[in-house]
Formats: C-alpha cells, sequence, structure tokens
C-alpha cells in the first residue's frame, strides 16, 4: 500500500505538470493575439463592404463595374460610438477611394440619419468632409432620416442636396449646448471643506466648482458658444435657403414633425417608404434598372479587442449609469455639444 507522502507527492506532481500547461497554453494565447493584432494594425482597409438590398429588396454581388449608391449611417450620438465619428467618416472615405470603383460608377452617397447630433467638433467636420467629397467627386449627396435629425445631426444633414423624412421623424434644434457645471462652494463652507487649485495664467481655473464664481465667469464660454450658434445658423440659412436667421431664432432649439419640417424647409419630401425614396433617387440619377447599395462598416482589430481603453475585460471594470431625461453622457462633460437633449415624443 502507497505511502502518504508518495500520494502527495504524486497529487503535486501531476498539479505542477497541468499548471505549467495552463501557463504555457496563455503565454502562447497571448503571443498569437499580439501577432494577430499587430498585423491587423499594420496597415489595410478599416471597413469591410456589405452589400445592401435595392429598393425591390435584391442583393447583388459586389461589383466594381456596377453604377453603385453608398450608403453612410449617421446613427446615434455623433462624435459617442465609433460608428458616427470624424475619424470613421474619414475612414470610409478612404476605403471607398481603395475599392477601385471604374471611373463614373460611384453615383451618390446616402446619408441614412437617425440622430439627436452630439459634439460640435465631430458634426461640423463631418459636413464639411462630405462637402469637400462630394464637389471632389461630382457626385450627389441625399439624405432618408427616419428617427431624430435634431442639432449635430441636422448640421451633418447640410451636406445633402436633397433631404427625404418619414412623417413622424423629428428634425430641428439648431442650437449649442455644453454640459452643467456645479458650484459646491457653499455647500463645502457649510461642512468646514476648503480647496485649493494650483493655476498660472488669467482664467486657467474658469468655473472652478470649489470656489465662489465672479457675475461675469462664464462669459468666455458664452462667447464661444454664441460664436459657434452663429455659424450654425449661418450654414443652416446657407444650405437650406427657405430658412432665414430669424426664422430660427425665434424658432429656437425645438424640434418639429416632418410636415412642419417641410413647409419651413428644413427637408425636401417626406416619403414613409425607404424603398420607394431608393427607386426615386437611382431613378434620378438613370440606374434604377441597375445598381448596387454599398455600406462600409468598421472593422474592429484584435489590438483593439483587447485594449485597455476600450475592452472591459482587460480593464477589469464595467461601469453602471443610471441616466434620467436631459442627462448628458459622462463621455460628452466639457465638450460643445450640438445637441437634442429633449424628449423624442
Amino acid at each position: 500500500m502507497p505511502s502518504s507522502d508518495s500520494f502527495f507527492k504524486d497529487v503535486f506532481r501531476s498539479f505542477f505538470k497541468t499548471f505549467v500547461k495552463v501557463i504555457a497554453f496563455v503565454i502562447a494565447l497571448f503571443v498569437i493575439v499580439v501577432g494577430l493584432s499587430t498585423l491587423s494594425s499594420g496597415g489595410g482597409r478599416y471597413t469591410t463592404t456589405e452589400m445592401l438590398p435595392n429598393h425591390n429588396w435584391k442583393i447583388h454581388s459586389f461589383s466594381t463595374e456596377t453604377p453603385t449608391i453608398v450608403q453612410i449611417p449617421i446613427q446615434g450620438t455623433i462624435g459617442l460610438n465609433r460608428v458616427t465619428t470624424k475619424e470613421q467618416l474619414q475612414h470610409v472615405i478612404c476605403d471607398l477611394i481603395e475599392l477601385d470603383l471604374k471611373p463614373g460608377m460611384l453615383k451618390a452617397i446616402l446619408l441614412n440619419i437617425n440622430s439627436p447630433g452630439g459634439t460640435a467638433e465631430d458634426s461640423d467636420a463631418m459636413m464639411r468632409m462630405l462637402m469637400e467629397f462630394k464637389q471632389k467627386m461630382k457626385i450627389p449627396v441625399y439624405a432618408y432620416v427616419d428617427g431624430l435629425c435634431a442639432s449635430g445631426g441636422l448640421m451633418v444633414s447640410l451636406a445633402a442636396d436633397k433631404v427625404i423624412a418619414s412623417s413622424p421623424s423629428l428634425i430641428g434644434s439648431v442650437g449649442v449646448i455644453l454640459s452643467p457645471a456645479f458650484n459646491f462652494s457653499q455647500t463645502m463652507e457649510k461642512v468646514g471643506i476648503q480647496a485649493v487649485t494650483i493655476h498660472a495664467g488669467k482664467g486657467k481655473d474658469e468655473l472652478d466648482p470649489f470656489r465662489p464664481w465672479t457675475p461675469d465667469e462664464a462669459a468666455p464660454i458664452q462667447a464661444i458658444t454664441n460664436g459657434l450658434y452663429d455659424r450654425f445658423l449661418s450654414l443652416v440659412t446657407t444650405h437650406r435657403p427657405r430658412l432665414t436667421e430669424e426664422d430660427l431664432r425665434d424658432m429656437g432649439a425645438k424640434v418639429v414633425l416632418a410636415k412642419e419640417a417641410l413647409d419651413l424647409g428644413f427637408i425636401d419630401e417626406i416619403n414613409d417608404s425607404y424603398p420607394n425614396a431608393l427607386e426615386q433617387m437611382a431613378s434620378s440619377l438613370d440606374i434604377v434598372n441597375n445598381y448596387q447599395i454599398i455600406e462600409l462598416k468598421p472593422t474592429i482589430s484584435l489590438s483593439e479587442l483587447f485594449s485597455s481603453d476600450t475592452s472591459v475585460i482587460m480593464r477589469g471594470v464595467m461601469h453602471h449609469h443610471l441616466r434620467v431625461p436631459g442627462d448628458i453622457d459622462p463621455e460628452l462633460q466639457n465638450k460643445v455639444l450640438y445637441l437634442y437633449t429633449g424628449s423624442k415624443k
């Protein structure tokens, strides 16, 4: 009968062998992931090409010799999700050029919009990028709104030569907003807490929440906000000439249903059928009997998947946020926004 010492030695030896195998597997997996991540981030395309159905709900195989409409989704909060940012739009445009469509086969851009807006920086940049691209390629840009086209979403839609919306869509909200600034100085005084902010340069500690604010402390930030609002007004009246600056100032930052938006001049047409709107676009381009629709969707590289900045697994931290109506996402704090924060209904 084996001794207890021999039994424990066998158990330890077996455990040690298993442990070594697990460690070796983890190391090998890590090496493979790092290698593939390096390869995936070393160049090539940022997007994958997805074929979409035409107005007859038919999907064709991709061809460089077929007249092409490129759909670009403007969905969700601009600048917040990785699908709707100025960087992603730049990737789409670069990869679109890399598709090597035959000359004259790129016929139009179609913006599929359902967005409350987002950062002023991304909204403005995306609008300008689309303007420059359509002028360079000499193609029209269409926009189809099914849901919300507000503030920064409206800004992006200004690049479109024609804007079509479904009846229940909400359009408008020409305005600028920043996240709320809070002051805790009175509360701190009551509980006997003091704070000091070390700074150099006049105004460097503007709106410091831990000390009383001066009456004109917000003036520089308000001036920036006013300047961006004036730019927004100017862009809307330039690209939607039926609207006047006086109209927009009187209307404020509210949204309206598609019928009123059509009457005001925000949109050009109401069409509750996306396939029918698509057929009309293709017909106006003289390609209704032979065309393809594609969307260039962002890819996720392994380096992004395992990034400590984006991966919950690698960070080991999961955040939970309780959102209330009108609340602004924490990632948009301290940013100038073209964002509709009201209720959709």
